[in-house]
This record gives C-alpha cells, structure tokens and sequence, in this order.
C-alpha cells in the first residue's frame, strides 16, 4: 500500500498528555493498547498511583482486515507521542471477531485453533492464545496474525495479549455481581457493537454485530430481545462505549426500549484532569480494573 494512502486511513482523533508525563519515567509505566479495524487508542498509566496520564485515539478508514493493520503500523510509530520500547508492561487488547468461549471443563491445551475453527476461518499461521475467564469457568481462544504480533513483538520488550471480549465480560460480570436479576450491556464502537446478557453472576449471551446505520443498531439489538425473549419495555439496558447521548443510536435505542441507561466504567484508577471529562462510560475496556490483573 502506498504511503499516501496509509496516511489517509489514519487519523489521530483524540490526544491528551498529563503534565505528570515523562518520557524519562516510561520505564515505571504501563501502555495499554486497544487494537481494532476502526481504531487503535493508546492509554498509559502511571502504576505507581494508578493513574491514567496519557491517551491517544487514532481512528482509521476502510480498512478491512487486522492484515492491512501491518501496514500503517510504521506510521503510527511516526505520529505517536506513546510508543516507546521500555514501558515497564504492555496490554495489548485485541478487538476482532476471531474468538470463541471454551468451558472450562470441555478445553483441551493445544487445541485453540480446533476451537476457532467451527467459527472462523484462520490462516495456518495465525497466533493463537487463550484467556482465562474465571469469573465464568470459561476460555476465550483467539486469533491475531502473525505478521502483526511480530511488528508488536518488535516495537515492545514485554507484551502481554487479551481479547476485547474476555475484558468486556470479565468486567460486566465483576462490575454486576452482587446483583440480581437480568441486565443487557451493549458496549457501542463506530462499526460494531457488542451486546452481553447477565442474570446476577451468570453469563447468559455474548455476541458481536456490525451495523452501518442507526437502523442496524436497534434491528440487531430487538432482534436480540426477541430470540431472548426479552420484553424491551421491562429490560435494563445498560450503554457503555464510545457514543455520544444524543446520537442517532440512542434516540432510536430510548424510543424501542423504555429503560435505556449509560453506565459507569468498572475501574478504580485515577484520570488525568482532562480525562475527567470524558463521559463516565467511555473507554469502559481500556480503562478496566480487570486489566491490572496483569
């Protein structure tokens, strides 16, 4: 791909850097990085005092595949004022669909791509891990390229891989469980959504869709009520992610469904002043306490 054309597809949408930040200091902080075909965001927290100093959100477009990632990968080095080789750890959150819940009991070690395979297609070099979710005695197998880890392997001394789904769940869940009754998260980005089905402590639904259109979004999610038999007009619905209050989503969302709510992100870190302002149900994955089980 020509360089033009990779600096087209990338855009930096969001960048703030405490004043706590110091490139001399890295060493004693942790990067998070939070991969998908829509965008990459970039934290960094200062471990220390658990705080987040730093983020960065490059957005892309019409890209297609996690391959064509491996492409503008050098451009992102370039306009970048996070990545650096010597962060005391790295998490690198894969969003992708090639992943698939194992319970516990029924998973076999070696077997990842066997598991991924009754779902999607692989190629045979695919790099392969495993999650453990021990909140729901369960294993989230999944796939990234291989091309792509080598580039993150290269650019970081010490990395450590989670799917976007295992923090997600893991987070709803921990985030839920002292409670009881049914509860539907949606977890909204710019081209997917994922919706998740708790009752109490209990993992009931996970899936992910794709939508274009506002029309999309609620066609998937009261189709999702309805094979649940879930009554739009009793069920909590709980909004976390990157969207706005009064976009067209959640019009649509609180005109079909009567209790439409935004939640809160399941974490105990301090942010940085400007990060105070982001609504309260961004960036739920990124700035998750289950990360810090790393």
């Amino acid at each position: 791909m020509p360089q033009l054309q990779e600096k087209n597809i990338l855009k930096l949408s969001y960048s703030f850097l405490d004043e706590a930040f110091d490139t001399a200091k890295v060493s004693a902080y942790q990067l998070i990085l939070q991969i998908g075909l829509d965008s990459l965001s970039i934290a960094v927290n200062e471990k220390q005092k658990n705080k987040f100093i730093a983020l960065e959100v490059f957005a892309f477009q019409n890209l297609y595949s996690f391959n064509e990632i491996v492409t503008v990968w050098e451009v992102l080095l370039q306009k970048s004022k996070l990545i650096f080789n010597n962060y005391k750890s790295v998490i690198c959150i894969i969003a992708n669909n090639s992943s698939t819940l194992v319970p516990e009991p029924l998973f076999e070690e070696g077997s990842g791509h066997k598991y991924l395979q009754f779902n999607v297609p692989l190629q045979w070099n695919d790099f392969v891990q495993t999650d453990h979710l021990k909140s729901i005695d369960s294993r989230n197998v999944f796939a990234l390229p291989s091309e792509l880890k080598n580039k993150l392997d290269a650019a970081f001394t010490s990395i450590h891989y989670r799917h976007c789904s295992s923090v997600l769940v893991e987070s709803v869940i921990s985030q839920n469980k002292n409670q009881t009754g049914k509860k539907l998260y949606v977890h909204v980005q710019q081209t997917h959504f994922e919706v998740i089905l708790i009752e109490g402590k209990k993992l009931v639904f996970y899936n992910t869709f794709h939508y274009r259109s506002a029309e999309d979004f609620i066609y998937y999610l009261l189709f999702v009520c309805e094979q649940l038999h879930l009554n739009p007009e009793n069920i909590e619905v709980v909004i976390v992610g990157e969207v706005e209050k009064n976009s067209a989503i959640i019009s649509l969302a609180q005109k079909y469904i009567r209790m439409v709510k935004f939640g809160e992100r399941y974490s105990d870190a301090a942010l940085g002043y400007q990060l105070q302002t982001l609504p309260h149900y961004f960036y739920y994955i990124l700035f998750s306490n289950c990360l810090s089980l790393i």
